[in-house]
């Protein structure tokens, strides 16, 4: 019996695979005011690990700010910034953005952009050898996700953290001149989601909404019957105050009714 080995090019796993330069519309939120989205085009390299995987390796992250109408003109805010980008909030009333781009080392860093593309750190969070919590299955509760979130005036800035295992401390900060003005730390025995309420305080709810902790400014914090409704964090998001939901469809923005259950403010 004679067996025929087919060759078959370009279906070898051992054929090199170059980089490939790619971009694709990665988030879109509402102006505070629902004026117009912003929305951020991420940039990166990326390969195929083999001809069979579906494993795709991704380096060189870039991410730029761009704003506009729904049907009209996109304006570029920034540059090409370095770093996977992560949330953001357009606060257009108060002048800024709030970015967070996501570092190579497990470190976070949220900067203050202002509309004409300047920009200011807030701050940078620990990478990930020196966070809290490093070993979750033995440690008494794993962290808050860092986060900072514009109020909804924009006029202050709350940065959540974990600055150790079973705790959570909320900074107040003026968001025109970062100058921190309070900060809050309360102990926690699960994790936790935070948000501003439309009442101009921070509220911190457990991820299975049975405990739920109120932050004001210069007041401690106290305890509060949790909220059933959570989507939206702050004016800015995803869902206008009217409850129209903006998306990407393929390339092209989109928006659909989901009602204002799902508004920032929503109980």
């Amino acid at each position: 019996m004679t067996i025929i080995l087919l060759v078959v090019p370009g279906c070898s796993s051992n054929i090199p695979r170059s980089w490939t330069p790619t971009q694709q519309n990665d988030k879109v939120v509402w102006a505070d005011d629902g004026s117009e989205v912003a929305t951020v085009v991420l940039s990166f390299e990326e390969k195929r690990s083999g001809v069979f995987s579906r494993t795709t390796d991704k380096r060189h992250f870039k991410h730029q700010i761009v704003v506009q109408n729904i049907d009209g003109a996109p304006r570029t805010i920034t540059d090409w910034r370095n770093y996977q980008n992560g949330q953001i909030f357009y606060m257009k009333q108060a002048g800024y953005f709030v970015v967070e781009s996501l570092l190579p080392n497990g470190a976070k860093r949220f900067d203050k952009i202002a509309l004409n593309g300047h920009e200011i750190l807030i701050i940078e969070t620990p990478d990930s050898e020196h966070k809290p919590c490093q070993n979750v299955a033995t440690s008494k509760t794993p962290p808050v996700d860092s986060r900072v979130i514009p109020s909804p005036d924009g006029q202050q800035l709350a940065y959540i953290y974990s600055p150790e295992c079973g705790k959570v401390t909320v900074e107040f900060l003026h968001a025109n001149n970062l100058n921190l003005f309070d900060n809050q730390t309360i102990e926690i025995d699960e994790p936790m989601n935070a948000k501003w309420h439309p009442e101009g305080y921070v509220i911190l709810v457990s991820k299975n909404y049975k405990k739920a902790w109120k932050f004001t400014p210069l007041t401690p914090p106290a305890s509060i019957t949790p909220l059933l409704c959570f989507s939206a964090m702050t004016t800015s998001s995803d869902v206008s105050s009217e409850g129209q939901k903006v998306y990407f469809d393929g390339d092209k923005l989109a928006t659909k009714e989901v009602g204002s259950q799902q508004a920032f403010g929503c109980q």
